[in-house]
């Protein structure tokens, strides 16, 4: 049942939905303020996650600790993420986005700041886990981004909108150069920590997603929404009709694998497991593989016995080097997403930061192994930019956190994996750990090629309803795969 709401002008037959309505008020002060505060989100994700990388050495010397314990200090903040984002995504879709938000900015805070007073391993191993799970809520900010940015500059916004992240990972490496070696870890926890205090701050300035209101059936609070938007942009909401479906249902967990999303959701978990697993393998890693000197230089390490090393000036410059690569992949994204769409994007990146990860192997000085690790962070970091904008364009409203959140929560699981693999495989065999990291980098390729959907050029639907009646871009192989068999083919999830 379809009902609506007039606006301003009663004798404008016109009618509008919120996405018609965003798009006509354009991209403005609103916008740069959301941009600014979601941003803050994704900042701070970075700080705890580069924190991670630099204070790993540090406990390991400091509390005498193996190479298993050390790569439990980071699982353990994806086992908290994994869970954070399951349970809070869930929440979102149905209390709203501000609310977890806002408990997520004040959980990183809280135990952020808890953090710099643990006294032993197994105490920093429980306020970490809790941080993660904070950390799960947080990514309901780039939901919210994506719900009020219009079509014709979303791709682009969210391209350049990963500037914060990289940003805020090297704030992260040089607050540690300046802080470990003469204040010790413990002030950088609590600087790592502050800027979630500006978070929680102004998130109270931004209004509720009018996509999730609408979606409620609120048409008086959407228009208020709207009218503010408007304002604060110089324009003017569009005359007509505003029209909703009163009868939205909210979504589930299963809905995401109904016969019209199946494929989708399973191939984007895939490659969520992919993106996260190589990442923060890359971050966890690259110090190490700089300082062995690659695969050849490998035999000296297992030669030494101590493995208490702190890091030193240069492997600070050679994670810096590296975080530029985050810079360097967002004006090729910001290009590439509109001009050959968004699965082609993330397809072509992971390919060549395979092949980039493959090519560590080979024998080379500290110079051409810091290039090579540039490459791989560079285009990674291409394929985490377009992931997070592909996966908020494709499902509809009544379960787009809730997606977000389960496929990010495949994420996590990535990322509690990987740590064992660049800091415990990584030092029993380089080698082995690089062929596993390139291959899954290429396996994730072809997996992208293959999603069915095309986001480019699509409005967000609202429901499953709505979503049946817009023109999906398909893939070559999905379009021979749909002429080639019956209508019965279609129920085992191909759209």
């Amino acid at each position: 049942m379809v009902e609506s709401c007039q606006l301003l002008d009663k004798s404008n037959s016109s009618q509008f939905t919120v996405e018609e309505a965003i798009d006509h008020i354009g991209f403005g002060k609103f916008q740069i303020k959301l941009v600014l505060i979601c941003g803050l989100f994704s900042a701070t994700d970075a700080l705890e996650m580069l924190l991670l990388s630099v204070l790993s050495p540090e406990l390991r010397c400091e509390w005498k600790l193996e190479d298993w314990q050390v790569a439990s200090i980071t699982t353990v903040v994806f086992i908290g993420m994994f869970f954070g984002s399951a349970v809070l995504g869930s929440y979102c879709d149905k209390l709203g986005r501000l609310p977890v938000m806002k408990l997520a900015a004040a959980l990183i805070l809280y135990f952020g700041l808890l953090t710099a007073a643990c006294p032993n391993y197994w105490w920093i191993l429980v306020i970490r886990g809790l941080v993660g799970f904070g950390f799960g809520g947080g990514i309901q900010s780039f939901t919210l981004l994506c719900e009020y940015l219009p079509s014709k500059y979303r791709a682009k916004i969210l391209t350049m909108y990963n500037i914060m992240w990289s940003s805020g990972a090297l704030f992260e490496i040089f607050m540690a150069y300046l802080i470990i070696p003469t204040l010790g870890w413990r002030v950088l926890v609590i600087v790592s920590a502050l800027p979630s205090l500006i978070t929680l701050l102004t998130i109270w300035t931004l209004p509720e997603s009018a996509r999730y209101l609408l979606s409620l059936g609120k048409t008086k609070e959407v228009l208020k929404v709207l009218e503010y938007i408007a304002k604060s942009n110089g324009s003017q909401v569009p005359r007509g009709t505003l029209i909703y479906n009163k009868k939205l249902v909210r979504g589930s967990f299963k809905d995401l694998f109904n016969k019209e999303y199946f494929r989708t959701t399973v191939q984007l978990m895939i490659v969520w497991f992919g993106v996260a697993f190589v990442y923060y393998g890359v971050i966890l890693s690259q110090s190490e593989i700089l300082e062995m000197g690659g695969v050849c230089g490998e035999w000296k390490s297992k030669q030494e016995g101590c493995k208490c090393s702190r890091h030193h000036w240069s492997d600070y410059v050679s994670m810096i080097v590296a975080t530029f690569g985050e810079f360097v992949v967002l004006p090729l994204n910001f290009l590439m997403v509109d001009k050959i769409g968004r699965r082609m994007t993330i397809a072509s990146n992971f390919l060549i930061a395979g092949i980039f990860y493959l090519l560590v192997q080979i024998c080379a000085n500290v110079t051409l192994l810091t290039a090579l690790m540039f490459g791989v962070r560079t285009f990674i970091t291409g394929v985490f930019n377009t992931i997070y904008i592909y996966t908020g364009e494709v499902f509809p409203t009544t379960v787009r956190s809730f997606a977000l959140g389960s496929c990010s929560a495949m994420g996590r699981i990535g990322c509690m994996i990987t740590p064992f693999i660049a800091q415990v495989l990584m030092g029993f065999s380089l080698q082995l750990a690089i062929w596993l990291y390139g291959l899954l980098c290429i396996l994730c390729a072809i997996v992208t090629y293959c999603l069915p959907i095309e986001t480019r050029g699509r409005e967000m639907p609202v429901s499953f309803a709505i979503s049946k009646l817009f023109n999906f871009y398909m893939t070559p192989l999905t379009k021979t795969f749909s002429s080639n068999h019956t209508s019965a083919d279609t129920s085992r999830g191909v759209p």
